[in-house]
C-alpha cells in the first residue's frame, strides 16, 4: 500500500520507488508471460530453421526468398557475407519481429501506468498522497527499463546457450530492447499530448508501424541500408550488424534519442493540467451525425483502432502475397516446399498466409471485447448501464462490433494478399477468391469473441488473450513441438483451410459453439455486479 497523506511532496520525483514496486507487483503475471514468451522465441526460432532447412542449399533458397522486396520489408537488410550462417539468418529474420513485440509490450505498459490511470481516476488517488509531479511517469519508464534489462539478460542467455557467439547475441538483443525502450518513452510522451489512453496508444503504435515501413522501404532501395533507412530507429538496431560485422556505435544513437524523449516528456508534463492533454480534445461538432444506438456507439469507439488495424493488415497481406511467386520458385531447391505444393498447389500457400492473417485478427477481436472490462474499471459502463441499456445489449453489442471489425480486417488483409499474389503471378481472379476465403474465418472469430466475452463476464479478461495465445501457438509451434493432432485441431483458425477446402460442417459447428459460449457469457454477465 502507498500511504496517503496531505503533506506536500518534497521533490517532483518523491514516491517514485513505491510506485515502481506497486506497478511491478500489479503486473507480475502479465510481465512474466511476456518475458517468458519472448525468451522462448530465442530458443524456438533457431531450432525451427534447423528443422525446416537442414542443409546449405535449402538455407540458400530461404535467403533468396528474403532478398525479395517483401522479404526485406518483413525481415531486415542483407549485408552480404555468409548469409546462410544461422546467426546471420537469425539477426536478419528475428530482429524486426522481436523489436515490434518488445515495443508493443513497452507501449502498453507505459500507457497502462500513466494515461490509463488518469482516465480511471486511480492516479488522482495516488497523487493526493506524498507523490511528486513526475513520479507517476518516471515510475512507468523505470518499469519499462527494468523489464527490458531482464529481457536483455534472459534472451541473450537463451540464444547464446544454443551455441551462438555471446558478443553478437548480446548486440542483437541490446538493439531490440533499446528500440523497445525508445517506443516506451515515446508512449510516455504521447500520454502527455493526448487525454485519452486509446489515442495515445494508437498514436505510438502508428509511429512504430511507420518506423517499420520507413526502415523496410529504405532497405528495399539499398539492401544494406539507404539514407531513408537511417530515419528509423529500427534501422539503427539492425545496423549494429551482429554476426556480420559487429559495431556498437548505433546503440549510442538509440541512447541519445531516449534521453531526448525523456526530457521532452517531463517538460510537457510540467506544462499540462492533471487529466488533460497538451493537445486539446476536439469539442462536440454541431453537424455530427447522431450515434445509432449502443451498437453504433461501439463501432464509433473502435473506429480508430479498426482503421489502423485494417491498414496494417492490408500492407501485411500485400507483402505476403508478393512472396507467393518466390515461394513457388524456391520449391525447385527445397524438397519440403515441393512436397507441400505438389499436394496442395498454390492454394496451400494461400491457406497458410490467410491463416496467419486470421490469427493476427483474433488479437483485434479480443481487444474490442475486453474493452468492456476496462470500461467497467473506468466507470463508463456504469454510466451506460444506469440508463435503459441492458447487460445483454451492452455485451452483445461489443461482440457484434468485434465481428464487424473482423470482417473488415479480413477483407482488407485478403485484398492485400490477392493484389500481391495476383500481380506477381498474373492471376487477378485470386483477389476475389482470397476475399471470400478470408471471410470463411468469421465463425472462428466468433468463437474467439465468445471466449473473450466469457472472460469479461467472469472478471478474467486474460482468458481472451489466452485464446489468442493458443491460436498463435497451435499455428506456429504445433508441428515443431509435436503437439497432438487433436490439440492443434482445437484451434478454430487451424480448423479452416480456405481456399484449399471449406468444410460447411466445421463452420456450422463453430457457429453453434460461438453462440453457446456467448449466451453463457451473457447469462453470467447479467447476474453479476459491475466492477
Amino acid at each position: 500500500m502507498i500511504a496517503t497523506t496531505a503533506a506536500p511532496a518534497s521533490s517532483t520525483l518523491t514516491g517514485t520507488v513505491p510506485l515502481v514496486r506497486f506497478a511491478l507487483r500489479r503486473d507480475r503475471i502479465r510481465l512474466a508471460v511476456w518475458i517468458s514468451s519472448l525468451t522462448l522465441m530465442m530458443v524456438y526460432a533457431p531450432n525451427a530453421i534447423k528443422l525446416a532447412y537442414p542443409d546449405e542449399a535449402q538455407r540458400q533458397s530461404r535467403v533468396n526468398l528474403l532478398k525479395t522486396p517483401a522479404g526485406i520489408m518483413l525481415g531486415g537488410p542483407m549485408f552480404g557475407g555468409n548469409e546462410t550462417d544461422l546467426g546471420v539468418m537469425m539477426a536478419n529474420e528475428l530482429t524486426l519481429t522481436l523489436i515490434v513485440a518488445a515495443s508493443i509490450l513497452a507501449v502498453l505498459t507505459v500507457i497502462r501506468h500513466t494515461r490509463a490511470e488518469e482516465e480511471s481516476g486511480a492516479a488522482e488517488l495516488m497523487l493526493s498522497s506524498i507523490v511528486g509531479r513526475h513520479a507517476h511517469t518516471v515510475a512507468a519508464l523505470i518499469v519499462v527499463a527494468l523489464v527490458n534489462s531482464v529481457l536483455t539478460v534472459t534472451m541473450t542467455v537463451a540464444m547464446a546457450a544454443s551455441g551462438f557467439a555471446v558478443a553478437d547475441t548480446a548486440a542483437m538483443v541490446l538493439g531490440i530492447t533499446a528500440v523497445a525502450t525508445v517506443f516506451g518513452v515515446l508512449a510516455g510522451l504521447s500520454a502527455q499530448l493526448w487525454r485519452q489512453s486509446r489515442t495515445a496508444t494508437g498514436a505510438t503504435l502508428a509511429a512504430l508501424a511507420t518506423a517499420a515501413l520507413v526502415r523496410g522501404a529504405g532497405d528495399v532501395i539499398d539492401n544494406s541500408g539507404s539514407a531513408l533507412s537511417w530515419l528509423s530507429p529500427i534501422a539503427w538496431a539492425q545496423q549494429m550488424r551482429p554476426f556480420v560485422d559487429l559495431r556498437w556505435w548505433p546503440l549510442g544513437l538509440l541512447a541519445a534519442l531516449t534521453a531526448v524523449l525523456v526530457t521532452a516528456t517531463l517538460a510537457l508534463e510540467r506544462r499540462r493540467q492533471y487529466d488533460e492533454g497538451v493537445l486539446a480534445s476536439s469539442g462536440e461538432r454541431s453537424r455530427a451525425r447522431p450515434v445509432g444506438g449502443v451498437f453504433g456507439l461501439q463501432l464509433v469507439l473502435q473506429r480508430g483502432m479498426t482503421v489502423g488495424w485494417a491498414v496494417s493488415l492490408l500492407i501485411a497481406g500485400a507483402a505476403f502475397g508478393s512472396m507467393t511467386k518466390s515461394l513457388l520458385d524456391a520449391a525447385d531447391d527445397n524438397p519440403l516446399l515441393a512436397r507441400v505444393l505438389s499436394a496442395q498447389g498454390t492454394d496451400g500457400v494461400y491457406t497458410t498466409m490467410t491463416q496467419f492473417l486470421a490469427a493476427a485478427t483474433t488479437a483485434y477481436v479480443v481487444s474490442v471485447v475486453v474493452r468492456l472490462y476496462r470500461d467497467e474499471e473506468s466507470g463508463i459502463a456504469e454510466a451506460v448501464l444506469a440508463g435503459s441499456v441492458s447487460r445483454w445489449t451492452w455485451l452483445l453489442s461489443a461482440v457484434g462490433a468485434a465481428l464487424t471489425g473482423a470482417a473488415i480486417l479480413l477483407a482488407c488483409a485478403s485484398l492485400g494478399n490477392g493484389l500481391g499474389a495476383g500481380l506477381t503471378l498474373g492471376e487477378p481472379q485470386a483477389i476475389v477468391r482470397l476475399i471470400l476465403a478470408a471471410l470463411a474465418f468469421l465463425p472462428a472469430m466468433a468463437v474467439v469473441a465468445g471466449i473473450a466475452a466469457l472472460g469479461v463476464a467472469l472478471r478474467h479478461p486474460g482468458i481472451g488473450w489466452l485464446a489468442v495465445t493458443f491460436v498463435v501457438a497451435a499455428l506456429y509451434l504445433g508441428a515443431l513441438l509435436r503437439l497432438p493432432r487433436w490439440l492443434i485441431d482445437a484451434s478454430p483458425v487451424g480448423r479452416i483451410h480456405a481456399p484449399s477446402s471449406i468444410s460447411v460442417v466445421s463452420l456450422a459447428v463453430m457457429v453453434v459453439i460461438a453462440v453457446a459460449v456467448t449466451l453463457t457469457a451473457g447469462f453470467v454477465y447479467r447476474r453479476r455486479d459491475v466492477v
